[in-house]
Parts: structure tokens; C-alpha cells; sequence
């Protein structure tokens, strides 16, 4: 199945997710280029006391147990997106309203880190990172800013089965809106695509009204009922 995309891939930047570490050690502010590191990684670049010293400094912070990135950059989206894939495993992918940011619906920008596992692989949410577990096709996956991301057909019908209604129909319409006309509505049939062929049926309903709310934007919004705030605050 084809994909369309709202932003150009930046390539290149994917070894600053998994890097070979020098011998030397050096200081925690020479590697502020990385993006996340492993806990391991770092204690080898910096030295155990160079790690300590970062961050009791705020230099480095440790986002997520194992994982920890440049203080100045923990709250940028691609820095959490590539400590949460760290954190996940080779297999995982970046999902939900956080796949939907990353391919420029700014409508899905919030203070979590959604990412999805296959079943064989077992972890917890945490604070500022929600993690679910599902299948993962490679051929769902494309690569945005070096990081593995859900394409945007298959992340939007995901959030209109599952995600918060309002913010699910402002990143359908955000993204249907910045596209020509010929290439929303190839954006619209893959959508509808992925919802006639999802195997779990909960949410379609739903998902397939909202795909047709999105249509006509002179129909009133203030139907659509919000579920109770699910997601955290960044750590």
C-alpha cells in the first residue's frame, strides 16, 4: 500500500539514536549532538564520574529508566521520539499522536511519547511515554528525521479508531488540508483503506463517521465528546 507524506525525511540522522562509542572519555557537553543514549552508552563516552557529574548538572537528564538525552533538547519532539524508540527496542515504532506530529500535523503535538511494540516484546508506560503493544507491518513504517514512524495513513486511522476524538479530527483535517485536492482524497481512501481492513472492529464505526465529518467543515464540532485526559506531563 502506498503512503503520503507531509514532510521530507531528514536523512543521516539516524546514527545519533544508536552510536559506537569512542574509547576515550570525553565530556557530556561534546556529545550534546546525540539525541539519546543509552545509560551504558554514556557511562562509556563521558566515564562513570563524567555521567554522574552531567547529570547532577542537568546536562543530561535520564528521560526514561536506561535512556538519557541532552537537557536542552528533552522537551523536542525528535529527542524524545528517539529516546522512546531506544527505550522500546529495534522492533517499535513511533505511533499514534506522536507519528501524526512528526509528519507536521502540529495538532498532534502533546507532552507524551506514544509508541507501539510487537507482543513478544514487554513493556511498561511510564510518565511522558505510552506504550502499547500490537503487530508491526515493516511496510507501515517509514522513516522520518532518522526515526521509525507509523506512515501517516496508518497513524490516522489509528487515532480516529482509538484517539481522542477532536484532536483525531484536527489532525485528519490538518493533514487533508495541506495536501492538493487530488492528493487528500488519495490521502482519504487510503485512510478509509486501513479502516475497512483493520482486523480489531472497535473504533470503525466511529472512525469512518469522523472520516466523513471531515469532509464538510460547516458541521458543528461541539457533538463530538472528549474522554477523560489520559496523558501525563513529561518527566
Amino acid at each position: 500500500m502506498n503512503h503520503l507524506r507531509l514532510r521530507r525525511p531528514l536523512f543521516g540522522m539516524s546514527s545519533n539514536i544508536a552510536t559506537s562509542a569512542p574509547e576515550r572519555h570525553t565530556s557530556a557537553a561534546e556529545h550534546s549532538r546525540y539525541r539519546a543514549l543509552s545509560r551504558t552508552e554514556a557511562a562509556h563516552l563521558f566515564g562513570p564520574d563524567g555521567l554522574r557529574e552531567a547529570l547532577a548538572r542537568r546536562e543530561w537528564v535520564e528521560l526514561w529508566p536506561g535512556v538519557v538525552v541532552p537537557g536542552r533538547c528533552r522537551n523536542e519532539s525528535t529527542t524524545r521520539g528517539a529516546a522512546a524508540l531506544l527505550r522500546a527496542g529495534p522492533a517499535a515504532v513511533l505511533s499514534g499522536l506522536t507519528a501524526a506530529a512528526l509528519h507536521g500535523c502540529s495538532t498532534g503535538t502533546v507532552p507524551v511519547t506514544e509508541v507501539t511494540i510487537p507482543y513478544d516484546r514487554q513493556l511498561r508506560s511510564r510518565s511522558g511515554l505510552a506504550v502499547r503493544q500490537a503487530s508491526i507491518r515493516e511496510s507501515e513504517v517509514v522513516e522520518l528525521d532518522g526515526l521509525r514512524v507509523h506512515a501517516l495513513d496508518v497513524a490516522l486511522a489509528e487515532l480516529l479508531c482509538g484517539g481522542p476524538q477532536r484532536r483525531a479530527l484536527a489532525c485528519l483535517e490538518q493533514a487533508l488540508g495541506r495536501l492538493p485536492r487530488a492528493s487528500a482524497e488519495q490521502l482519504r481512501g487510503l485512510v478509509a483503506e486501513r479502516i475497512d481492513r483493520r482486523v480489531d472492529r472497535r473504533g470503525t464505526r466511529r472512525a469512518t463517521a469522523l472520516l466523513e465529518l471531515a469532509r464538510d467543515p460547516t458541521v458543528e464540532r461541539e457533538s463530538l465528546r472528549e474522554p477523560a485526559e489520559r496523558l501525563s506531563s513529561p518527566p
